[in-house]
C-alpha cells in the first residue's frame, strides 16, 4: 500500500475528469478502427488482438507507436497534460459495460498520473444515443482494483478484489441515488455503490477524448439499454 506522503503527491495533482472534444478528426478516428479490426493480418507475430478473460478483445499500442496517427495522439495528449510516461496503452472492444474500477499499477508509483479514454465506434442497430463514462468522488491509492462490496468472491484476473471499502478514500455512509442508480449502473449490483458518491458522467463520442485521474472509481454506463452491443476505444495510462 502507498504511504501517506506518496498520496498526498498524487493528490496534488488531481483534477475533475473532462472531455476534450474534437480530440481527433472523423478521418483519424476511422483510420484507427481500420487499424484496430485488421491487425491480426500484420505480419509481425507480437502484433495481434488477444482475448483477455473479462471479456474485451485488446491491441497493445506499443508495437504501433510509429504510426503516424498514434504518434499525433501521444503529442495531442501532451498538449492537454503535460509531459508524461505512458506505462500501458490499448484498443479495447468490449461487449458488457465495465463495473466499477481504477487504473492505477501494481508498482504504486507516487507518479501514477492520468488516464484517457479516446471512444472510438459504437455497435448496434437502433442505437439510442452514446453511452457514458461515470466517474465516483472516491479514490482508490493502493493499485488496480475492482470493488464488489459485500460479496466474498468475484474472479478478475488483473485487479485486486476489494470487498471491504476502508481503505477507499472518502467514503460515504449514505446510500446511493436509486435515480442515478437506474440511469447509469443497472449492470452493477446495489450493494457495490454503497459508500460512492456519484461525480459526473462524461458522453462516449467518438473524436473525443476523455481524461480523468487514475486512481478515481469510474465504471461504464449500462450502454446495453442503448441497442448498443460492443463499443471500441482506446486506453492510455501515464505517470508524470
Amino acid at each position: 500500500m502507498r504511504n501517506a506522503q506518496q498520496i498526498a503527491k498524487i493528490k496534488s495533482q488531481i483534477t475533475d475528469p473532462r472531455s476534450v472534444e474534437h480530440f481527433l478528426s472523423q478521418e483519424e478516428v476511422d483510420y484507427l478502427v481500420s487499424l484496430y479490426e485488421t491487425a491480426d493480418s500484420l505480419n509481425d507475430p507480437y502484433v495481434g488482438k488477444i482475448k483477455k478473460n473479462t471479456g474485451p478483445v485488446t491491441l497493445d499500442i506499443r508495437p504501433l507507436l510509429n504510426d503516424s496517427v498514434i504518434c499525433n495522439i501521444m503529442k495531442k495528449i501532451e498538449k492537454e497534460i503535460g509531459k508524461f510516461e505512458m506505462t500501458t496503452g490499448f484498443f479495447f472492444k468490449t461487449d458488457y459495460p465495465h463495473i466499477i474500477h481504477n487504473d492505477d499499477t501494481f508498482e504504486l508509483p507516487d507518479n501514477v498520473y492520468k488516464a484517457i479514454t479516446i471512444p472510438l465506434k459504437v455497435y448496434g442497430e437502433n442505437i439510442l444515443g452514446y453511452p457514458d463514462l461515470c466517474f465516483f468522488e472516491q479514490m482508490y491509492f493502493h493499485g488496480p482494483a475492482k470493488f464488489f462490496k459485500g460479496d466474498d468472491f468475484v474472479p478478475t484476473y488483473y485487479n485486486k478484489q476489494i470487498y471491504d471499502y476502508r481503505d477507499i478514500d472518502s467514503l460515504d455512509q449514505g446510500p446511493f441515488d436509486e435515480v442515478l442508480y437506474k440511469k447509469y449502473f443497472t449492470h452493477i449490483k446495489k450493494s457495490w455503490l454503497e459508500g460512492l458518491v456519484f461525480h459526473s458522467a462524461i458522453k462516449w463520442i467518438p473524436t473525443n477524448a476523455i481524461i480523468f485521474d487514475s486512481v478515481r472509481l469510474h465504471c461504464a454506463s449500462d450502454f446495453r439499454k442503448q441497442n448498443i452491443k460492443e463499443k471500441l476505444a482506446i486506453s492510455i495510462f501515464t505517470k508524470k
